[in-house]
């Protein structure tokens, strides 16, 4: 399968230092799965060999747990000319001194980029201030910062204490820390999960705008246990069809070429799961409407287990699959504008009244929200 990848995503661990109701990966501070490190070096030395990729991302668990190692990888991976991004819960950032300590460190690394996540089930473990010193401290040393805030309809996440910060406020409003409100995604969690109709009517409103998801084939991602998966999407191991085997008999682009082919892949990257499912129940009107499927990753779970809906795409595929697959070809070798995040997210513009929008949007997650 032709595969093209501008991302490559390290999840260094599953170890983390919380331990997360419904945490997509099971992470806790009990889980001792991890890349050996110089499995890692091998991976981002690997990744030269594919032009494309430009991006190389330390997530988990908790990449801040590989110590100083990290920022050697990172120096490792800027060596190569790459852009480095880090995903963490800031569990470090216990004041602005110290994060900006820490960041400083991987700056001079070579780190251009933080990603923070804070929530519910984040803020249990890590005291959510960590994210503002974090966040503030990379944004004062010239770093892309974005905090990604976890939402669902009973939250008792404050929002509105989080952004009660000057600081915070002034780089939201200038744009140099950005916001995202995501849904907090179901897994085998005990806590009860749902969603809003505001939040569900609008992001099928996004959905029905057929924006493709720009994670899978685009952003590769190398598990704990060295499996390759061409999507870094909340449910990767969940799909068997994501992963295209293991990585420790063979390199990153030996994985890629052997991928098998998958129209479903391609149609989903151009145009999004809803896309397949609704083509699916068109011809078979017995294949259920899952309700409250908030996230897209949800949604793409479900059409790569329901037996029925990849039976309907493989019996009889849409009548423009062609073009679908010309459509993809060409933007490997066409230059695309970019696209909206697919994950389906509120991001705050930039703008007056910023602030207040951003909480608006927070909100009306709520279910107190819809009541009112």
């Amino acid at each position: 399968m032709l595969i093209v990848p501008h991302t490559l995503a390290l999840l260094t661990t599953y170890r983390c230092t919380a331990a997360c109701d419904h945490c997509c990966f099971s992470c806790s501070p009990y889980s001792r799965e991890s890349i050996p490190t110089r499995r890692l070096y091998d991976y981002i030395e690997q990744a030269t060999e594919l032009p494309s990729i430009k991006i190389v991302v330390f997530t988990g668990g908790e990449c801040f747990l590989l110590g100083e190692e990290l920022d050697r990888l990172v120096q490792a991976a800027s060596d190569r000319k790459f852009l480095t991004r880090f995903v963490s819960n800031a569990y470090w950032a216990t004041s602005r001194r110290a994060a900006r300590q820490r960041l400083e460190r991987l700056q001079k690394h070579g780190l251009r980029e933080a990603n923070y996540s804070t929530g519910e089930q984040h803020a249990r473990f890590v005291n959510p201030e960590n994210i503002r010193h974090g966040a503030i401290a990379a944004a004062e040393l010239g770093l892309t910062s974005l905090i990604v805030v976890d939402s669902f309809g009973d939250s008792r996440f404050d929002f509105d204490d989080f952004l009660d910060d000057h600081d915070l406020q002034r780089h939201i409003e200038a744009g140099t820390i950005l916001i995202k409100v995501s849904p907090w995604m179901r897994f085998d969690g005990r806590r009860h999960i749902a969603y809003t109709r505001q939040q569900l009517r609008q992001l099928e409103a996004q959905k029905a705008s057929g924006l493709g998801c720009t994670t899978v084939l685009k952003v590769v991602g190398i598990t704990p246990s060295e499996e390759l998966h061409v999507c870094c999407g909340l449910t990767l191991e969940l799909i068997p069809e994501m992963g295209v085997g293991s990585l420790r008999q063979r390199t990153l682009r030996e994985a890629l070429l052997a991928a098998p082919d998958d129209f479903m892949k391609i149609w989903i990257h151009l145009h999004g799961p809803d896309a397949v499912l609704n083509y699916a129940r068109r011809l078979d009107r017995s294949i259920p409407r899952p309700r409250q499927h908030a996230h897209p990753c949800e949604t793409c779970q479900y059409i790569y287990n329901h037996p029925r809906v990849r039976d309907v795409v493989t019996r009889t595929p849409p009548p423009n699959m062609k073009d679908i697959v010309a459509q993809y070809v060409n933007s490997l070798v066409v230059p695309q504008p970019s696209q909206p995040d697919s994950k389906l997210t509120t991001q705050l513009m930039r703008g007056q009244g910023g602030i207040d929008q951003l909480k608006q949007a927070h909100r009306q997650t709520l279910f107190q929200y819809e009541a009112a």
